[in-house]
């Protein structure tokens, strides 16, 4: 296929075939060759965002799920999308100072920075000032900053659903100051109801929309105290709080299992390398639940887990076993032993009815890909929403 053409991806998603051949190729100078051809053919850079970046991380995400992408090889596409979303915004006009300014940043443990990238990008071009903080920030440094810009609004990019679980206190104190915050990304969902769960002032769909809700929503919002903590809080901050050794627990009991090194030899050994990823994950996802009050999030997390093993020819006997020492970890907190137990019952309930002779609802597998997909802590998989944020 001649460059300068287009590839068709996975669910009819196209992008323009140099830049995907930069991506694989992890060459940054070619992928800025095409991004140059691209707009010098007219093209805005919200459009080659919109049509070829955002689409590109979109199969780079479907890539690693299916076992034929690295993480590494995940990490430079992604840094050379970054790049790329850095140059086109270099030609925007400077907001006027007088402006309103926009604080744009991931959540606390969030790596993700694409989707924040871009919509602090399409505020600029829409002519807001923007301090935009990137991934992973401190939560203190954060509010230390909120407090002295004193932002139009705060605005949150959460591509990881196990991002949410740390976020409520935040947004509490944020919401001390009246000061509005929008949220967005994968992990929170097609809709606005994790958000509201912890405590944003509105959910937004996409850059266009923060766009909107900055011009409707009020300068100021009512000065919120401080709530008191739940029992759900509470066992999510125990769970935040001994996240790594609950996910070192799992993945020690997988590495004894008794067949586990059976399973080793007949499968790909690179999953290997994810394992402690995905217990952390799991982990987070389920605190997350905890906070948000939201029982699908474990469902989700059950079956794209059952997808990542599926795709690298993995036994999910381990999926079950992971429950179980999941489980196993969270003596004493009832809340967390039911949200698991009932993500278990949930999967088990979709095999069976699946299995059924003439069975037409869909199985956990099914209610994965038709959820909101920010379960997966691949890269991509979460840089790449159509409408990022």
């Amino acid at each position: 296929m001649p460059l300068g053409t287009v590839v068709t991806v996975f669910e009819e998603r196209i992008v323009d075939a140099e830049y995907w051949q930069a991506l694989c190729d992890g060459d940054r100078h070619a992928s800025l060759a095409a991004v140059r051809r691209l707009r010098a053919s007219g093209l805005t850079a919200a459009q080659i965002v919109a049509d070829h970046v955002v689409p590109a991380q979109r199969l780079i995400g479907d890539l690693w799920l299916a076992g034929e992408w690295t993480v590494a090889e995940e990490h430079a596409a992604t840094a050379i999308s970054e790049g790329v979303v850095h140059w086109l915004g270099s030609f925007s006009d400077p907001p006027s100072s007088d402006r309103p300014l926009v604080l744009v940043s991931c959540l606390e443990k969030e790596q993700h920075a694409l989707p924040a990238l871009i919509v602090s990008e399409a505020l600029v071009e829409a002519g807001y000032r923007v301090n935009y903080l990137g991934g992973s920030p401190d939560p203190d440094d954060l509010v230390l900053q909120v407090v002295r810009l004193r932002p139009r609004a705060v605005l949150f990019s959460g591509s990881l659903t196990s991002s949410l679980g740390r976020q409520k206190r935040l947004m509490a104190q944020i919401g001390t100051l009246g000061l509005p915050v929008i949220v967005g990304g994968a992990g929170f969902g097609s809709d606005g109801s994790r958000a509201e769960a912890l405590g944003a002032t509105a959910w937004c769909a996409s850059p266009a929309h923060a766009v909107e809700l900055l011009r409707t929503l009020p300068e100021r919002t009512e000065r919120l105290r401080m709530p008191e903590p739940t029992m759900a809080d509470e066992e999510a901050a125990w769970i935040e709080e001994h996240r790594a050794q609950i996910a070192g627990y799992v993945v020690a009991g997988l590495r004894d299992a008794d067949h586990f090194s059976d399973e080793l030899a007949r499968s790909a050994r690179g999953w290997l390398a994810e394992l402690e990823g995905l217990a952390d994950h799991l982990v987070g996802c389920l605190s997350a639940a905890l906070v948000t009050g939201d029982e699908t999030i474990m469902v989700e997390a059950h079956s794209w887990l059952a997808q990542v093993l599926v795709a690298r020819d993995v036994d999910t006997v381990l999926l079950v076993e992971a429950w179980s020492l999941l489980a196993e970890s969270l003596r004493g907190h009832p809340l967390a032993r039911a949200a698991v137990a009932s993500a278990a019952s949930f999967a088990e309930q979709s095999v069976s009815d699946d299995a059924e002779p003439g069975a037409s609802g869909r199985g956990a597998a099914d209610t994965q890909r038709a959820s909101s997909s920010g379960s997966g802590p691949s890269d991509a998989d979460e840089d790449a929403r159509n409408d990022p944020v």
